[in-house]
């Protein structure tokens, strides 16, 4: 198959890892990915990759063939085990050395749908093909193997979305969310307001984020949970907000207030679309609560940059230090 082929069906791969696996991941994954994907092609000197390695290739070429040693487990195990490692320890995070895998592993893949498959179990010259049928398999530079990457794309466009929200995060927002808006009256603690919406005062509690307790009659005060409160109350006091309060599951918790997004209007455009949950994570000020919500998977991304930077209560409260 063709170098852009093998890149289109990669980043497919991968989309999809992350959106089943929830996988966290930036852009050196999606280019870690992209990369790993042609490797394979290192024993064919017509390929684009042979053709910039010149004579490694013809060698390679020589010793193993084509589709044989590169495009086996062995080779696969092998790669991942070189190049996996030091991307962990560079970027610090596993996304780019399960992109390694993936990569690698989708090039395999997708020449086990050619006409000449794989020696997947290379010393062993059994060649791997799927489909089993001929005639549904794909012919490199054919009207198939158009056929094939327009599919990947059309996949890899699909998967992207979900890979950024989770499936949980696409359902919540397909399910949408009642608005309202109101004014903050009172701070109970870091994520917890008043806010009077319609002539009534509603308890709110922000969806998806917990600051260290300052309230509680029977817990001691968390250590930054007072800095969180105060935040809070000088951010939020007598500001209007809008609510987003998601129509899937429960719309109150245990205690009676109503779950919520709260959104600011920072720019004075009247169109409130600052998330003031995501701030108190930025800024080290609350962890995240694992359970599905619509921005789950961005939130637990944005905790990650703050324990990195040892932001807030990160840098400041050994006893959840590794939380």
């Amino acid at each position: 198959m063709k170098v852009a082929t093998h890149l289109v069906f990669a980043e497919c791969c991968w989309f999809a890892t992350t959106a089943v696996f929830d996988v966290h991941y930036e852009v050196p994954s999606v280019l870690v990915a992209a990369t790993t994907s042609v490797l394979p092609d290192a024993d064919y000197p017509k390929s684009w990759l042979g053709y910039q390695l010149g004579s490694i290739s013809e060698d390679l070429h020589r010793l193993f063939g084509h589709r044989s040693f590169l495009h086996s487990l062995i080779a696969l195990v092998f790669v991942t085990a070189l190049l996996a490692p030091p991307l962990w320890w560079l970027v610090g995070w596993p996304a780019p050395a399960i992109a390694v895998f993936v990569g690698y592993g989708s090039h395999l893949f997708a020449d086990m749908m050619t006409l000449g498959g794989v020696q997947l179990f290379w010393p062993s010259r059994a060649i791997a093909v799927f489909p089993g049928r001929d005639e549904y398999r794909v012919i490199s530079g054919g009207n198939s193997e158009r056929v094939f990457v327009a599919l990947a794309l059309v996949f890899a466009l699909l998967f992207y979305p979900i890979s950024r929200v989770g499936f949980d995060g696409l359902i919540y927002r397909m399910g949408g969310d009642d608005q309202l808006y109101g004014t903050v009256t009172q701070i109970t603690d870091g994520d917890t307001i008043d806010v009077e919406t319609q002539g009534r005062t509603t308890p709110v509690r922000l969806i998806g984020v917990d600051t260290p307790e300052t309230v509680s009659s029977d817990e001691p005060v968390g250590c930054f949970g007072p800095q969180a409160s105060d935040y809070t109350e000088q951010i939020l006091t007598d500001r209007l907000v809008r609510l987003e309060i998601p129509r899937i599951g429960d719309s109150e918790d245990a205690y009676g207030r109503t779950l919520a997004y709260v959104y600011l209007d920072v720019d004075g455009d009247g169109r409130y679309e600052r998330l003031y949950n995501k701030f108190l994570i930025q800024f080290g000020l609350a962890r995240t609560i694992s359970f599905s919500h619509e921005h789950r998977r961005e939130f637990e991304r944005l905790r990650e940059e703050a324990e990195e930077r040892g932001a807030g209560l990160w840098g400041s409260c050994p006893e959840i230090d590794g939380y």
